[in-house]
């Protein structure tokens, strides 16, 4: 059968276990809700097998005679075991019945009684065992799903989910079972069912023997005992066997099973050796022993003398310590550690137990004190229980100080080491020191017998041993895993602590083998993954305790915060080390950088200047066009006026009109190229291409060269009014200051959308030349005007503006140490006030953008 063949067939035969278990469990809340006016015999009983033993008699059944310990053998005639299949319903008020009992000196006793009211059975401890016991149900069922559910591809939690939902099935019927629906059908056919399913789960967890790998079909054969005993209890009497034997077969077959899977459970833990699945296997048998080692022998007693003992199901309440410790085994791969919490409780107990004792003996001698001195005042009896109460809180305190201490030795040990470490580690800024410190805490602290610490490489590709301390040999320490490993992805995915048995269920065989390799060649039982964010930063692999003790829970929490605090050390330290390597080559790379911004800076200021360029040549082009176009046009008429010269001298005609044509048609066309050259000749001009260095420049003239090239952006109505004063000619980058001119006449064109006045001013300043633009747009409004030189800052929408205009003029005035501010505000336009020098500092970084 394929795999998911199996899982589906699984799935099946868990789902009708728990609709058998969860039906349990319901039948009998509904049984113990039930009212207590309903008839029941005049004596209660306990089942020891398919005897019927009484406990517990009624007023009239003691006086007809009956005690406890007499065993019920028939009703009117009929098996008694018959008469508790057909249930309650039978009983008829006011009708006696007659009782056949067998007395403990074998005598035999018809006793008539009537039926009486439950309520007199239904105590409220047999009331408080019943709603326990389906509390016990219902923990043993949660308990078999959520293993199930969380590992539902695995043998072993299906084998404990079957036991846990027929257990469940038990505990809920058993008491009671005379008044709950279907009670003893049910409990016929589930009886057997926890055999075999006793025998299913210790066959598969923790150790599989070989023989039932080899023939899993054995497995099966319990469950076919367990439906033919089931048949022949349901349908004993139908069949003339004995009353009550297929019951006493089905108890008997359960015991065995019980006893021969403790034996083979106990075989296979020999066979294995030390291990963890030896662990494993002691974790099985004695939480299995402790769970229901009480309940057998209490049993065991019952059957062989024949003697009930009431309330023996309490020793039943605790053995949900069983599929809770085998369940954790199952999903965590950890074992539970019982032990731990064993000792904690019964030292608290002690403690609690002690602390009550002295507190009664202050309370007995206070009374003992008031009665011989004869004292009747209230008031000593109460101040002197004030001061036991004050002498005994700090006696309680070292009390509990005395168990911890004692009882949790390793617990306090551990978090003083991390404590240690977590001050020590601040400080550690080398890797060296860190994986020493960890060694130190695993060896010292741990008590394991040897441990390694793995870092990865500096190209994050190989994990490789930095640090160890123990007996290693050459092939572990000369260990390598590089990152396309199986274990380094299972690390870095699972992002927990491994151990070999981790990879016992994974299918992919080389996968599998792959990752159990480096256990065995490092001969570790424990690697821990030293993660910092989704990165891998290394590995602690850890061995067996000195002690020979397996790492228990205790053990993996130090392992996982050790393993926290060196991913935080190492980074710090790598930081620490790259900040060193920084300093080393620091003043290279910062002139590096400076040299990289200054030719950003550059291509910023050319890149500006260019889009300037290219926003003129829109109307540049216009400008051309109409002198090109008139050339052009000429020279065609000029070629048929020379066609037409010739044809006259040719006849002897009278050349002056045409001589003359072709003058005006000359002229006109030298007007045009001269004006084509004037245009080409300000453009270039305006770029400076030639001129990269400091010049005199008459400023009244740059910015007319500027304006004439916008001509034909102001030619759609927009009026320049020019209000020059007297000014000296300044000595600066003349194509910079071009670009200047032209960011801010552009930006008042773009602000008034090509409707209104710009008026330019000039003059003297406070440090040489002042000038002004002016215009009567909208403004700038108040909240943006202070961000408007910032680079990239821009009121366009997008793709219409870089927003770098203002910022790159702004850079170019402080560079020739002059000043530029604004003067706006919401309607009123905006003025652009340009302080300058008459002579430029010679910046060289001005030069080489004005260069470049």
């Amino acid at each position: 059968m394929n795999p998911s063949s199996t899982l589906r067939v699984r799935r099946a035969i868990a789902g009708l276990f728990l609709v058998w278990a969860l039906l349990a469990i319901v039948l009998s809340l509904a049984a113990l809700r039930a009212p207590g006016e309903r008839l029941y015999h005049p004596f209660t009983h306990t089942r020891i097998g398919a005897t019927s033993v009484v406990y517990e008699v009624s007023p009239s059944a003691a006086n007809g005679g009956l005690v406890a310990g007499d065993v019920v053998l028939a009703m009117n005639g009929l098996p008694y075991h018959e008469v508790l299949r057909a249930g309650v319903e039978q009983l008829d008020p006011g009708v006696a019945n007659v009782y056949t009992v067998e007395k403990r000196d074998g005598s035999q006793l018809d006793v008539t009684l009537a039926p009486v009211p439950i309520a007199w059975a239904q105590t409220p401890t047999v009331s408080a065992l019943h709603g326990l016991m389906v509390v016990v149900a219902a923990m043993y069922l949660l308990t078999g799903g959520a293993a199930w559910w969380l590992r539902h591809d695995r043998s072993e939690a299906w084998a404990l989910l079957l036991f846990c939902c027929t257990m469940a099935a038990q505990l809920s019927t058993f008491p009671q079972t005379n008044l709950i629906t279907w009670g003893w059908p049910r409990l016929l056919i589930n009886v057997p069912l926890i055999g075999a399913t006793t025998f299913h789960l210790f066959t598969t967890y923790p150790i599989e023997p070989g023989w039932i790998v080899r023939n899993r079909r054995i497995q099966n054969l319990p469950y076919v005992f367990a439906a033919l005993l089931a048949g022949v209890s349901l349908l004993g009497p139908a069949l003339g066997l004995g009353a009550g034997l297929g019951l006493n077969l089905s108890f008997a077959f359960a015991q065995v099973l019980l006893v021969t899977s403790l034996l083979i459970l106990g075989i296979e833990r020999r066979r294995h050796g030390d291990g963890p699945l030896r662990d494993q296997a002691d974790l099985m048998f004695w939480a299995a022993t402790v769970s229901f080692l009480p309940v057998v022998f209490i049993y065991g007693v019952e059957w062989l003398m024949k003697m009930p003992t009431p309330y023996y199901s309490f020793a039943l309440l605790w053995s949900f310590l069983f599929p809770v410790s085998v369940g954790y085994g199952i999903v965590r791969r950890q074992l539970f550690d019982v032990r731990n919490v064993a000792k904690s409780s019964a030292a608290y107990g002690a403690a609690t137990l002690a602390i009550t004792g002295m507190f009664a003996f202050f309370i007995t001698f206070a009374d003992a004190a008031v009665s011989r001195l004869n004292i009747n005042f209230r008031w000593f009896q109460v101040s002197f229980l004030f001061l036991a109460i004050l002498a005994f809180n700090p006696l309680r305190d070292r009390l509990q100080n005395l168990v911890d201490r004692f009882f949790d030795r390793d617990r306090e040990a551990y978090r003083v080491a991390v404590r240690e470490i977590s001050e020590a580690m601040v400080s550690m800024l080398s890797l060296s020191e860190i994986a020493d410190r960890i060694l130190l805490a695993l060896t010292d602290t741990m008590g394991v017998e040897r441990a390694m610490v793995m870092m990865v490489d500096d190209d994050g590709k190989v994990l490789l041993p930095m640090a160890s301390r123990g007996e290693w040999d050459e092939d572990a320490l000369a260990t390598e895993i590089r990152s396309d490993h199986a274990i380094w992805k299972h690390l870095w995915m699972r992002r927990e602590d491994l151990s070999r048995v981790d990879f016992d269920d994974e299918p992919d065989i080389e996968y599998r083998e792959a990752c159990r390799d480096i256990f065995d060649t490092l001969e570790v039982e424990l690697l821990v993954p030293i993660l910092y964010g989704v990165d891998l930063l290394g590995v602690i692999a850890v061995g067996r305790k000195i002690s020979g003790d397996r790492l228990v829970g205790d053990d993996r929490t130090l392992l996982r915060t050790l393993a926290n605090q060196s991913s935080i050390a190492i980074e710090n330290a790598k930081a620490f080390d790259e900040i060193a390597k920084l300093n080393e080559t620091l003043e290279a790379r910062v002139e590096e950088r400076t040299s990289e911004l200054r030719d950003t800076q550059a291509q910023l200021v050319q890149a500006e200047k260019m889009k300037s360029l290219g926003q003129l040549v829109a109307g540049v082009a216009h400008e051309l066009n109409n002198p090109i176009g008139f050339v052009h046009a000429n020279l065609q008429l000029l070629d048929e006026y020379i066609k037409k010269l010739v044809d006259v001298q040719r006849n002897q005609g009278d050349p002056t009109r045409a001589q003359e044509a072709i003058g005006k048609l000359l002229s006109r066309s030298r007007e045009g190229t001269e004006r084509v050259k004037k245009i080409v000749q300000d453009l270039r001009t305006f770029s400076r291409m030639d001129h990269a260095e400091l010049q005199d420049a008459n400023l009244h003239e740059e910015i007319d060269r500027t304006l004439a090239l916008m001509e034909p952006r102001f030619k759609a109505g927009i009026e320049v009014v020019r209000t020059y004063g007297e000014i000296p000619t300044v000595r600066c980058y003349a194509g910079q200051l071009n670009q200047v001119f032209l960011n801010l006449l552009m930006n008042a064109c773009d602000a008034m959308e090509d409707q209104g006045r710009i008026t330019i001013e000039s003059g003297s300043g406070p440090i040489g030349v002042r000038l002004t633009f002016t215009d009567n747009g909208p403004g700038i409004p108040e909240d943006v005007r202070g961000r408007i030189f910032d680079p990239f800052f821009t009121t366009k929408p997008v793709g219409e503006g870089t927003g770098l205009g203002l910022s790159l003029s702004h850079g170019i005035i402080e560079r020739h140490g002059g000043q530029i501010a604004v003067e706006s505000g919401p309607d009123e336009g905006t003025r652009f006030v340009i302080d300058l020098p008459l002579v430029a500092a010679a910046d060289e970084e001005l030069d080489a953008a004005s260069a470049s």
